[in-house]
């Protein structure tokens, strides 16, 4: 039985030790790489990391990592190091590097190993290398490649109608709701899920038209937007006139603001309905909001159910209104002009001037004055009509001045005229003149000339007659 137990024993011994000395022969290495992204932009950074991993302690690593050097600068990391530094425990460890990508295409970063050893100084077996590519781009080729598409698919009220229905290329729609209706949830779905959408939410609805817009931006940042005009039934619409358009008298005090504090809050009657409205009791100036049909809202003048828009420029006590014709001196031409964010029309001499003319309330004493605005300097002061009038007056004594100069001065240029004329006949008689004593004197010489020729001829032939009688004597 002891023999039996021994022998057991020394089989459970043998099987124990082949099984450890086959355990740490079976010991190996394994990597696993990660990327911070397998596709990028030139000029970005790529961080690459292998965890080696091993089934016993590591004690000594030697590896080599290669890279395409045209696409990739390696930024951080060693290329080719040794790891011992283990204390006996650590089963794993990693290693680090940092690409700056240069250039499009694909790189590749690959890592070897070249020798392993475990802390016992044993060879790990197992993965010795390991390889990642990269896919590198332009910032131009990325964005060539980003969806345009900013259309929605679907787009919900929770309350009322869209009208016309829903079509994703109709970008203007409108709903009615009750007036018990004070908040809308507008809702819906896109057509691409790289879009991105500003507007599905839940909105307050006032008396009248509410503006909502829905914007869709597409991945390469195109936009759409889509407008929904929910119109809240009022309990009882004022609808005025103003210049052949139809405007709501707003009713909602909360949906008006004052102006400045020279106006004080009020109501009036229109229609027989009470309005909020604002008084200058100094100007005699009531404001009431009007809402034209996308839902603005502008102060207008009220007097005698008329509107006229509000244009309020301040100049330390002066508020600046509309124009009176009436007062515009003669000579100036309308025009608009544009004074901070709002326009008013004004009056100018000509399209060069600085100048402009305007109606102005003092809202100290209510006095009414022309007021003269220089656009150059920002200031203004009050027209005064005398000064123009004496001014017109100077230039019309300018102008008679100007008659007589341009008199005078024609009378010198006929003077000058007749004399410079009188001087050319002058020199044109004394030339004529001097031309017929010269005619004279030629006529005298060619007379002598023709004297001495004809002697000349005479002599000649008296020659010639002494020659023919010598020749008649020799002969003889």
């Amino acid at each position: 039985m002891k023999k039996i137990k021994l022998l057991c024993l020394s089989v459970i011994t043998f099987l124990s030790f082949f099984f450890t000395v086959s355990m740490v022969n079976a010991a190996s290495l394994s990597l696993n790489e990660s990327l911070s992204t397998t596709s990028t932009v030139v000029g970005n950074t790529i961080t690459v990391t292998v965890r080696m991993s091993s089934t016993t302690p590591l004690g000594y690593i030697n590896y080599s990592m290669n890279y395409d050097t045209s696409k990739l600068t390696l930024t951080s990391g060693t290329q080719n190091n040794v790891l011992y530094s283990f204390t006996g425990s650590e089963k794993s460890t990693t290693v680090t590097f940092k690409f700056k990508a240069k250039a499009k295409g694909s790189a590749t970063v690959s890592l070897k190993i070249n020798e392993a050893l475990d802390f016992d100084g044993n060879n790990l077996s197992g993965t010795k290398s390991v390889s990642r590519t990269i896919n590198i781009k332009t910032q131009a080729e990325i964005e060539a490649s980003y969806s345009k598409n900013n259309n929605l698919s679907k787009l919900n009220v929770n309350s009322g109608t869209l009208s016309p229905a829903f079509n994703k290329n109709t970008l203007s729609y409108g709903v009615e709701v009750p007036y018990e209706v004070t908040k809308i949830t507008i809702s819906g779905s896109k057509e691409d899920s790289k879009s991105y959408v500003d507007g599905f939410k839940t909105y307050e609805l006032e008396e009248g038209i509410n503006k909502i817009n829905i914007k869709v931006t597409a991945q390469n940042g195109s936009s759409k937007v889509y407008v929904i005009n929910v119109t809240r039934k009022e309990l009882t619409p004022i609808v005025v006139d103003v210049l052949g358009v139809n405007y709501n008298v707003v009713r909602k005090k909360d949906l008006i603001e004052k102006p400045n504090s020279n106006y004080e809050e009020t109501t009036i009657k229109i229609n027989d309905i009470d309005v909020p409205a604002f008084v200058n009791e100094t100007t005699n100036t009531t404001l009431v909001g009007l809402k034209d049909s996308d839902g603005n809202i502008e102060l207008y003048v009220y007097e005698n159910d008329t509107y006229k828009l509000y244009r309020e420029f301040t100049f330390d006590s002066i508020i600046i209104t509309e124009s009176l014709e009436k007062d515009i001196p003669e000579g100036y031409q309308k025009t608009n002009i544009k004074i901070g964010d709002k326009e008013l029309v004004a009056y100018r001499e000509n399209d060069s001037s600085d100048y402009y003319l305007f109606n102005g309330i003092n809202i100290n004493t209510g006095e009414d004055n022309l007021y003269q605005y220089n656009k150059k300097e920002n200031t203004i002061q009050i027209f005064n009509k005398k000064m123009l009038t004496k001014i017109n007056e100077l230039k019309d004594k300018e102008n008679n001045y100007m008659y007589v100069i341009f008199g005078l001065g024609g009378a010198l240029i006929i003077t000058y005229l007749s004399i410079l004329i009188s001087s050319i006949k002058k020199v044109r008689k004394s030339r004529k003149r001097k031309v017929n004593e010269e005619i004279v004197k030629n006529e005298v010489k060619d007379e002598e000339i023709e004297g001495e020729i004809e002697k000349k001829i005479e002599k000649d032939d008296r020659i010639k007659e002494d020659v023919s009688k010598k020749r008649k004597v020799k002969k003889k």
